[in-house]
């Protein structure tokens, strides 16, 4: 079996499938999506369990979609947010002399071979990357929290949407 029917059959069952109600699940798909675009990674996971628990969501359901931010995709992720923070809290666009410096800045996150695996497990790999997300600052905040919310609201529906075909087409036996 693939990657990709993995991939489905563990969001099929495992998600769609949660004894819970379609409102909590897809709450917590909508509050690991905002957790998902926000520049903390390596805490992602705590954050949305303490989020989850707090507003009474499914501690489940969010965790997959926490996964689309990671080290591998952390670079174009987070300059894209910071891409939209910047126009939002600039009027404009970026000039091309800072995109540059701030995909610079990210690339010293991994090397220009991008990262290794054993990096992740290093002081300095966490140590970088904390010093990158607070160099982007506010402008990174603001485009990942409007990011996170915009996106949000489309899985929190999507989901809500699957749960239902996904009962209607494997009812319960009772």
């Amino acid at each position: 079996m693939g990657w990709s029917q993995r991939a489905r059959e563990f969001l099929v069952s495992r998600v769609l499938g949660l004894e819970d109600t379609p409102h909590r699940i897809a709450w917590g798909m909508l509050l690991g999506t905002i957790v998902a675009w926000s520049p903390t990674l390596g805490f992602q996971i705590g954050i949305y369990l303490a989020l989850a628990t707090l507003l009474r969501a499914n501690k489940i359901s969010g965790i997959p979609v926490l996964f689309i931010s990671n080290p591998v995709t952390a670079v174009p992720l987070y300059y894209f947010c910071w891409r939209v923070g910047h126009s939002i809290m600039h009027g404009g666009q970026a000039s091309e002399a800072e995109g540059l410096e701030i995909i610079d800045y990210l690339e010293t996150v991994g090397g220009a071979e991008g990262v290794e695996w054993g990096q992740l497990v290093t002081a300095e790999f966490w140590q970088t990357i904390w010093g990158t997300l607070v160099a982007m600052g506010s402008e990174l905040w603001v485009g990942s929290l409007v990011v996170g919310v915009v996106s949000s609201i489309p899985a929190y529906l999507l989901t809500r949407w699957a749960i239902a075909a996904y009962r209607r087409s494997h009812p319960r036996e009772l």
